[in-house]
């Protein structure tokens, strides 16, 4: 039993160290996104200091419900940090459908998307660029995605 207990502890410790990027810090900025023809999104503009360190870039959005058709796809991105024209960081993710395609699931899908794209820390002040471009034709549907920019996370 107490190795139980241990067990249960030292996992919810993991969970909670994991989801530091999307949860710890400040939240700074939250911008909507525009979707570009390609299935990407236009970039973004925004003013980050040295002092923000570590600064996480997270996408948010809402899934489409009920949407089987979905079930086993995903969308491939590369998220893009550009100072000066010049890239800074480059990271690539996918988002997968959160859709089944067992008819009998007994629960819901996830409603909304809570994605981490990219942290880093800065060596400047200055108005950087951020971008998510598809990788591929996207084949899970995304609504009301935001760029959610969290400042002075802990560094896993």
């Amino acid at each position: 039993m107490m190795k139980m207990r241990l067990f249960v502890t030292a996992a919810l410790m993991l969970l909670t160290a994991g989801c530091e990027g999307l949860l710890g810090g400040e939240e700074a900025v939250r911008v909507p996104l525009q979707p570009v023809a390609d299935g990407g999104y236009a970039p973004v503009r925004i003013l980050l200091k040295p002092e923000m360190n570590t600064v996480a870039f997270n996408l948010h959005a809402d899934f489409v419900w009920g949407k089987r058709d979905e079930a086993g796809l995903w969308n491939s991105y590369r998220a893009t940090l550009k100072s000066g024209g010049k890239v800074i960081h480059e990271q690539e993710f996918q988002v997968n459908s959160p859709e089944s395609s067992n008819a009998t699931q007994s629960s819901p899908p996830p409603a909304s998307l809570l994605q981490p794209m990219m942290r880093i820390d800065l060596s400047k002040e200055d108005e950087y660029e951020f971008t998510i471009a598809s990788l591929k034709p996207a084949a899970v549907k995304l609504n009301a995605p935001h760029l959610v920019v969290r400042v002075n996370t802990r560094r896993l």
